[in-house]
């Protein structure tokens, strides 16, 4: 996403020049007579072009611009100095789309009168528009020396610095529109320092200008934004982690667009984000019974479906978002995940295959061939898939650690060490990496539980809700001995979820050797409720790591 799209502050308006003239100067001498005559006649020259810039302007404010433009170049042929003649005639060249005639026109303004503050900024915004950035910012900065507070200028010149993009122009771009706020506070000043908050990665004060922008459009009379507008702001405040705010902003975006997938998708993501499936598949199911077909509608809501354990809708649901987008990479290698994590890795097989005619050289849908060979057991096929996955791309982490996973499932676990240690290298932040390296640990003889502690540790840290690192280290907390710290791992494991079986077996062990008997007593009966599940929980755990490791960004 392009943030600096998300500027939407309208066209600046040009400033038009009051000039003062000359009166004329009564003769006492011959020398006087002559130089009060030359001076006559100057003024003589100077009112004529004053009559005619006055004609221009009237004609101007009558829509006539032929007539106008005629007037103001009479003007200029008597008074070639008239600020104000070359300030229309700019204005008149802006308006056909004449960009660098209106830079001459502004520019002489300019040099005539170099110490007006607005034909200082009205050139400046006809060099903006030109892409002559530099210049532009030079014009503006001598603007608003002469009147700092003009908000045209502050805010032009702002834009200039947000889009430079540093971190320092940044910062300067929201001083520039914090002064042109407190001098003129209205909704699209607000809004830019939302967006140049959101740019440096302020999340606070982010909010507190969207608390600013969302006030004035609620006024009577303040300007609103587009759907599309409006939707991009409530991505980026999305991704920020302002849920409230985006979904504040996504939804005044689909009131006013009820059609726009874009602000369909990103309300339903935010949705997601609150962990309210519900709401996000009634949204998108909706969106699909008004008839908006749209691919990323349609991959959404098979993502939905997933999530909720629906995977019988999430198929067809995918398997239309790629009717309608045949060259999304992204939904083939989605698809074939799907279909792998839906106990139907042959099925996966051939529709990866299918997929590779199109994309041969795409490092994710093989490596998707290969996780779905290694679901199949097929583990020389994963190997090969795995391989030319790294081959197209040697910094693919994930295809890295499923090589690993092939050569511990083999027997080879020192090989497989060396294969996670070499994807973690690749990229430290696949942290489930570190549940691979100790569970391949504990299957060694004389077992390091030093190295091990560290790697499950590292695990939980970068994630506290992978349940099947929490439980390999209270396994190891029991190990070692230190029952306090493996009860209080297996409480915090059914905190986070309530239905898994084993945590409540390894808690009542704990519990028994902590001599809290009624505790444990109780904790094992609810083990003996649950397991029946036993077999479906070790299977969601591989369903942990497999999905952290599919976890491809496109």
């Amino acid at each position: 996403m392009v943030i600096a799209n998300t500027f939407n502050l309208g066209r600046p308006v040009l400033l038009l020049v009051a000039l003062g003239w000359l009166s004329a100067v009564p003769g006492v001498s011959c020398a006087q007579a002559a130089v009060a005559s030359t001076r006559n006649n100057n003024v003589s020259r100077a009112e004529q072009a004053e009559r005619l810039v006055a004609e221009g302007e009237a004609a101007f404010e009558r829509g006539e611009m032929t007539i106008a433009r005629d007037f103001f170049q009479k003007a200029l042929a008597i008074n070639p100095g008239s600020v104000s003649a070359h300030t229309h005639l700019g204005m008149l060249a802006d308006n056909a789309g004449e960009l660098e005639e209106a830079a001459r026109h502004f520019g002489r303004a300019a040099r005539l009168k170099p110490s007006s503050s607005s034909t200082r900024n009205n050139y400046g915004v006809i060099l903006q528009r030109l892409g002559r950035t530099r210049e532009a910012a030079a014009e503006f900065e001598a603007s608003l020396r002469v009147d700092a507070r003009q908000v045209n200028a502050l805010v032009n010149l702002a834009q200039i610095r947000f889009l430079a993009g540093t971190p320092a122009d940044l910062r300067a771009s929201a001083d520039l529109f914090a002064r042109a706020y407190q001098i003129a506070p209205d909704a699209a000043i607000a809004r830019a320092q939302t967006v140049v908050a959101l740019r440096l990665k302020d999340p606070s004060a982010a909010a507190i200008h969207y608390r600013n922008y969302a006030t004035h459009l609620g006024k009577e009379g303040a300007p609103g934004e587009g759907a599309g507008a409006r939707s991009e702001l409530g991505g980026a405040l999305l991704e920020a982690g302002l849920i409230a705010e985006a979904e504040s902003e996504l939804t005044a975006a689909l009131k006013l667009d009820l059609s726009n997938a874009d602000v369909i998708v990103q309300l339903a993501r935010v949705y997601l984000a609150r962990k309210d499936l519900p709401a996000a598949g009634r949204l998108l199911e909706a969106a699909v019974a008004r008839g908006l077909e749209s691919a990323p509608v349609y991959a959404l809501l098979a993502d939905v479906y997933e999530r909720s354990g629906h995977l019988e809708n999430a198929i067809p649901a995918l398997r239309l978002a790629i009717q309608r987008d045949p060259q999304s990479e992204k939904y083939r290698f989605a698809y074939g995940i799907l279909l792998t994590d839906a106990y139907a890795p042959a099925a996966a097989v051939i529709r990866l295959e299918e997929a590779l005619k199109s994309f041969p050289n795409s490092a994710p849908l093989w490596f998707a061939l290969g996780l779905a060979h290694f679901k199949n057991e097929d583990h020389e096929k994963a190997e090969q898939a795995f391989k030319h996955s790294l081959e197209l791309n040697p910094n693919f982490a994930s295809a890295l650690a499923y090589r690993g996973m092939i050569r511990v499932q083999t027997g080879a676990a020192a090989e497989g060490i060396t294969l996670y240690e070499k994807a973690l290298q690749v990229d430290p932040k696949i942290t489930v990496v570190h549940y691979l390296i100790a569970d391949a640990l504990l299957k060694q003889v004389d077992a390091n539980l030093s190295r091990v502690e560290t790697h499950l540790r590292r695990a939980v840290e970068a994630d506290a809700t992978f349940t099947p690192a929490r439980i390999a280290l209270g396994k190891l907390f029991m190990r070692t001995n230190r029952w306090d710290e493996a009860a209080a791992q297996f409480e915090q494991i059914i905190k986070l979820d309530p239905n898994l079986p084993d945590a409540y077996y390894q808690l009542g062990r704990t519990y028994m050797r902590l001599k809290r008997t009624a505790e444990a007593q109780s904790t094992l009966a609810t083990f003996k409720r649950l397991s029946e599940t036993q077999k479906e929980q070790e299977s969601k755990e591989l369903r942990e790591v497999v999905k952290r490791l599919a976890d491809v960004r496109f």
